[in-house]
């Protein structure tokens, strides 16, 4: 789908639970982002040079679909 995730911080978690009418036996414990890359063209030029590859961890090295490997 082409989607990317953005976590984010900062938030106000009581707020969050009431906007989405969140069940008293619910909690809120973190908030993200999805949608499709922008241009960078359309950026404001201070935020353009954050817009770089990571040197995270590949997602490969800790992700598991399934089962996990044999130890």
């Amino acid at each position: 789908m082409n989607l990317v995730v953005h976590g984010m911080e900062g938030f106000d978690y009581e707020r969050a639970s009431t906007v989405v009418r969140l069940p008293p036996d619910h909690q809120v414990e973190c908030m993200v982002a999805v949608g499709h890359h922008g241009k960078i063209e359309d950026l404001p030029e201070a935020y353009r040079p954050r817009e770089a590859p990571s040197d995270r961890k590949p997602i490969s090295e800790f992700v598991v679909e399934g089962a996990f490997p044999a130890a």
